[in-house]
């Protein structure tokens, strides 16, 4: 707790500084094995909730009350962001879900539900397939699952470049690093304008948050490693994904994010795959629209519980 109301002492108002202490007045903070932190809260059956780039597990947090009703919710930082320690093992999706997985298996042996956003959905449906017998369901919310993404032929037009274009500046060598030092701000300032079908719904509070661990040191390196691992995490997930998953699987898109691009690549990978289109949405699904989402994934927990 100590780390994270020292993050606080940054923001700016008042009202800022209620909105994210709000986060753990619900959640506790715990790292668990690896290094791995985590926010926790409720009790019952268990979710493990992962956040995408570039944010934190903070990014779950207008959901935390819905899903701690009767669950057990886990929302970890992936390794090397928010308060997580770096990978030692590199950061392909199987070596960080491995790691994932064996910290979590220290703190729980109940099955539990996965969730997953943006690189927390190529983490997720990596672990689910490397590990299935640990789960109930697995949930991926707007993102693309390295190794099946839509095929592409360039240039991009315009909104498609517009949606995508962090896929390759941040798998250069070094130039990301040498182009966002001291830029922190302005950088994610800008994705999150861009990327939001409702960029309002994206507090100053929560970003705030998010500039301050992304502005430490090694804070986007570690970041730009995911994205820099996407060819390796690509090959490995063909490989595990000539076994399709058997678990049931919830796949949700943003309206104006991918929509129903991620159900509809998801039934290459999994048997029994639901899902559809949150609509007024972008890319940033829990925060642009919390109820949503919360009620998509509960209404779906029921059905598989």
């Amino acid at each position: 707790m100590q780390v994270k109301y020292q993050r606080v002492a940054l923001l700016q108002s008042t009202k800022d500084i209620e909105q994210i202490i709000a986060i753990f007045v619900i959640m506790r903070s715990e790292i668990l094995k690896h290094g791995v932190h985590a926010l926790v809260g409720g009790e019952g059956i268990p979710i493990i909730l992962l956040p995408g780039w570039p944010q934190t597990a903070a990014a779950f947090s207008d959901v935390f009350e819905s899903l701690c009703k009767n669950h057990q919710v886990w929302a970890l930082d992936p390794p090397g962001t928010g308060d997580s320690s770096p990978s030692l093992d590199g950061y392909s999706t199987k070596s960080i879900s491995r790691l994932l997985y064996e910290s979590v298996g220290h703190v729980t042996a109940s099955p539990y539900h996965l969730v997953g956003h943006d690189i927390g959905a190529w983490i997720a449906y990596t672990w689910a397939a490397q590990f299935p017998s640990s789960m109930i369901s697995l949930t991926v919310l707007d993102s693309a699952i390295p190794g099946y993404f839509p095929s592409l032929s360039f240039p991009l037009p315009g909104p498609i470049n517009l949606k995508l274009w962090q896929f390759s500046f941040n798998s250069l060598p070094d130039l990301p690093e040498i182009l966002t030092q001291g830029r922190e701000r302005e950088f994610l300032n800008w994705i999150f304008n861009q990327k939001a079908g409702s960029p309002e719904k994206i507090s100053q509070a929560k970003r705030e948050l998010y500039i301050s661990y992304y502005s430490k040191p090694g804070g986007m390196h570690n970041g730009f490693e995911f994205y820099r691992a996407q060819e390796t995490s690509a090959a490995e997930n063909v490989q595990l994904a000539e076994k399709k998953l058997k678990m049931p699987v919830l796949a949700l898109g943003g309206q104006s994010g991918v929509g129903n691009g991620l159900m509809n690549s998801m039934k290459a990978l999994a048997e029994n795959v639901t899902g559809g289109t949150i609509e007024d949405c972008g890319h940033y699904v829990m925060e642009e629209q919390p109820e949503a989402v919360a009620r998509w994934i509960l209404d779906f927990f029921k059905t598989v519980e």
